[in-house]
C-alpha cells in the first residue's frame, strides 16, 4: 500500500469534516507580510498521477472500512496507519466533502484541474461538495467559461483570502493583488456558478489604515456579492515582517476594540450583498456576528451596540474571558462558574490597562493561530 497519501497543514474551519486532498505543496506567492506558515517551505505542484493515487487510496480505505476489513490496519506501518485513521474520521463525519490543498490549488492549469476534478468525481460519486483555496491573481487567469467547466467537472466552492479591499492595505501587507483584481476575479467566479467564500481581516492595515480597510472592503463586498464572507480578526504573529515592523514602531497595531469597531463599520456599509457573513473562528470577538448580510444586518450590528453599552469593566471581563476561550457571546458571561469568574478577575487585577493589557490579549490570541 502506498505511503504517499499527503495532507497539508491547513484548511478552512468550514472544511473540518472534509477529506483533505493535497494537490499542491505550500504557497506559490509566500510573500504576505502577516503570514509565516509557509516561509521555510518551497512551493511545488504534485503531478496528476500522484494526486490520482491519493484519490484511489482514499477510495480503497473507504471500501475496506465499509466492508469491515479492519484487521489489515494493524499490519501497516505506523505512518500509514495514521492516514488510515484520518480516512476513518472523514467517513465518520459523513464523507460527503473534499477540500483540495494547499494554499492555492487554483494556480494549477485549467486542464490539470479539470482532470483531477473529473477523476475525483468518477471514483467518489457520493461526494456532495468539493472546495479549494484560490488566490485572486490565480483566479483572474481563468475565463468565466473555464471556471464554468470546472464547476461541471466538480468544483463547488472557492475560498479566497482577499484580506482587505483597500489598495493601501494590500500594498502594505504585500498581498500581491489589487482591489480591481479582487472585483474582477470575484465576479468571474460568481458568473461561473461556483460558490465564492472570501476572507477579510479587520485590523490588518493597522491603526493608520483602519477606516479605509473597513470602507473599501465593504465596497468590494457590495460589488461582488460573494456567497460567503468569513471574518478573521488580525493578530500579529511573532516571526512575521508585520510583527517586526509593529515592534519597531513603523506600524501601529489596532487595539482589540478598534478591530471590533472596524468590523462594525464594514458591516454597516454593506448594502448590496445577499450572501452570508460568518464569524467562524475563535480569534473573532463575537461568535454570534453571523447571518445573511441583507436580512440579518441590523441583528449583527446590535451585537456591537449591546457590547458598547456595557460598563468598561464588564467589557474588559468579556474580552479576557473570550480570549481565554470561556465565552463566545455576551450572554455567556453570566454563565461563567465561580472558578472561571475569579480567574478572569485575577487577570484583570494583575495586568492593568494600556499596552500590557493589549499584549496580554494578543498573547492569548496567538495560541489559536
Amino acid at each position: 500500500m502506498s505511503k504517499e497519501f499527503e495532507i497539508g497543514p491547513i484548511r478552512p474551519p468550514s472544511e473540518a469534516g472534509s477529506l483533505l486532498l493535497r494537490a499542491t505543496r505550500n504557497c506559490p506567492w509566500n510573500k504576505c507580510k502577516f503570514c509565516r506558515l509557509y516561509k521555510q517551505h518551497e512551493f511545488s505542484a504534485r503531478t496528476v498521477e500522484e494526486i490520482k493515487a491519493d484519490i484511489d487510496q482514499a477510495a480503497l480505505y473507504r471500501n475496506n472500512i465499509r466492508n469491515g476489513q479492519m484487521e489489515s490496519i494493524y499490519a501497516l506501518p505506523e505512518e500509514t496507519r495514521e492516514r488510515y485513521r484520518y480516512i476513518m474520521q472523514w467517513i465518520a463525519s459523513g464523507e460527503d466533502s473534499v477540500f483540495l490543498q494547499d494554499a492555492n490549488t487554483m494556480v494549477l492549469s485549467f486542464d490539470k484541474l479539470r482532470s483531477i476534478l473529473e477523476y475525483l468525481r468518477e471514483t467518489h460519486p457520493w461526494v456532495k461538495r468539493v472546495t479549494t483555496y484560490g488566490r485572486v491573481d490565480s483566479l483572474d487567469k481563468f475565463t468565466v467559461e473555464q471556471l464554468a467547466e470546472l464547476k461541471v467537472a466538480g468544483l463547488d466552492r472557492i475560498h479566497s483570502g482577499f484580506e482587505s479591499g483597500s489598495d493601501s492595505v494590500l500594498r502594505m501587507i504585500n498581498k500581491g493583488h489589487t482591489k480591481a483584481q479582487e472585483i474582477e476575479a470575484g465576479l468571474k467566479v460568481k458568473a461561473s456558478g461556483i460558490e465564492l467564500s472570501v476572507y477579510f481581516m479587520p485590523g490588518v492595515g493597522g491603526r493608520g489604515l483602519s477606516d479605509g480597510n473597513a470602507s473599501e472592503t465593504a465596497d468590494v463586498i457590495n460589488r461582488i456579492n460573494p456567497d460567503f464572507v468569513r471574518i478573521r480578526t488580525f493578530v500579529a504573529q511573532k516571526g512575521t515582517q508585520w510583527y517586526d515592523e509593529a515592534q519597531s514602531g513603523e506600524i501601529k497595531e489596532c487595539t482589540d476594540i478598534e478591530k471590533m469597531l472596524e468590523l462594525k463599520k464594514m458591516i454597516g456599509l454593506i448594502n448590496k450583498a445577499e450572501g452570508y457573513l460568518f464569524s467562524d473562528h475563535i480569534i473573532n470577538l463575537f461568535e454570534d456576528v453571523n447571518g445573511n448580510m441583507a436580512q440579518d444586518k441590523e441583528r449583527m450590528l446590535s451585537v456591537f451596540s449591546a457590547y458598547e453599552k456595557l460598563d468598561d469593566r464588564t467589557r474588559r471581563r468579556y474580552q479576557v474571558a473570550r480570549r481565554m476561550g470561556m465565552v463566545g457571546r455576551l450572554a455567556d458571561l453570566d454563565e461563567l462558574n465561580i472558578e472561571q469568574s475569579e480567574q478572569v478577575d485575577n487577570y484583570l487585577a494583575d495586568i492593568g490597562e494600556g499596552e500590557a493589557y493589549e499584549e496580554f490579549l494578543s498573547t492569548l490570541l496567538r495560541r489559536y493561530i
